[in-house]
């Protein structure tokens, strides 16, 4: 029991830590600058208990403490996936462990980028692959692989110039997923990503919403219920 609470609270500071890397990529800054994290709206310097993950949006009751804006669920919601996913799927062999943690992140850095501003950036894609090391082996040639993603590069883009609805980012993170799982696991995760997405879209109907972080769920869910 302690080690789970030990291993939950360091999972959820990488968590929140990756969030925060994510955020000031965006803003063209560096993760150690600036020194001292502050609210977005408020500009003002953020306390230690605020940055408690987790418990800091808690203790803010989902507001900044300084100015009462509202935080967005994005951030907690995403910690606590991450800590409740890797306590999930926890094994008795540390690099297995060491694998999923880095998959989860990485996906974690993948959907910040996109809730935020609709965009990703393909060197985090790097951060998936080292799934395809604890997946069960499958054989295919060289050739299959090739006319699959032919296949599917053609279907995705043919799709994005009809609907208009798949950014670049999309198809990058759709191909990625193809190459580590394959077509009939990106097919599934594809179409959780886009169920879930659809939820809130209904809702907000005047605004263009992020497909990757349903995309990353779809991937969280695979991943799941996949053996390895």
């Amino acid at each position: 029991m302690l080690f789970i609470l030990i291993n939950s609270c360091i999972l959820a500071t990488l968590a929140s830590f990756t969030s925060l890397c994510a955020q000031r990529q965006l803003n063209n800054q560096l993760p150690w600058s600036p020194k001292r994290s502050f609210c977005d709206h408020c500009h003002h310097t953020l306390c230690w208990w605020q940055l408690i993950p987790l418990l800091g949006f808690v203790l803010q009751l989902g507001r900044c403490h300084w100015c009462n804006e509202r935080i967005s669920l994005f951030f907690p919601l995403s910690e606590l996936i991450i800590v409740l996913v890797t306590i999930k799927s926890y094994t008795h062999f540390w690099y297995s462990n060491l694998i999923i943690t880095c998959v989860l992140l990485s996906l974690l850095y993948l959907s910040t980028t996109d809730f935020i501003a609709q965009v990703i950036y393909p060197a985090a894609l790097i951060g998936l692959f080292p799934l395809t090391l604890i997946l069960p082996q499958q054989h295919f040639s060289i050739i299959n692989i090739t006319i699959e993603l032919i296949i599917i590069s053609a279907f995705i883009f043919s799709l994005q110039t009809i609907t208009k609805g798949l950014g670049t980012g999309d198809i990058e993170f759709i191909l990625a997923t193809d190459l580590i799982w394959h077509w009939e696991a990106t097919a599934q995760i594809v179409l959780i990503g886009c169920l879930l997405t659809l939820i809130p879209a209904v809702i907000k109907k005047d605004r263009k919403l992020p497909l990757v972080p349903g995309l990353a769920l779809g991937f969280i869910l695979r991943l799941l219920f996949c053996p390895y």
